[in-house]
């Protein structure tokens, strides 16, 4: 999947809802900075993910049709419950 541009998206307005979830087309980074959660959502490209989150950070319901990029986050404790990635997973 080919995408030169990342487009930011903050992470309290990153999530959706079960009924319906965000759709992000293209790549997006996702500052997580104090985020406790990110839920419902589907990215028709690469997420990549930064920050230093807070203390416990939970996926939820998130489908990456692309590559997942965690390497850069600082954290020790992320709970990744029900996310499907396609792509490669770099931590």
């Amino acid at each position: 999947m080919e995408n030169s541009e990342n487009i930011e998206v903050a992470a309290e307005h990153f999530s959706g809802t079960v009924g319906q979830p965000k759709i992000y087309k293209g790549s997006i980074i996702v500052n997580l900075t104090n985020a406790e959660k990110l839920e419902n959502a589907v990215i028709k490209g690469n997420l990549v993910l930064t920050g230093t989150p807070s203390v416990n950070l939970t996926f939820s319901n998130i489908i990456v049709e692309g590559n997942l990029d965690v390497s850069k986050v600082e954290a020790d404790n992320i709970d990744f419950d029900n996310i499907t990635v396609a792509g490669d997973i770099e931590l």
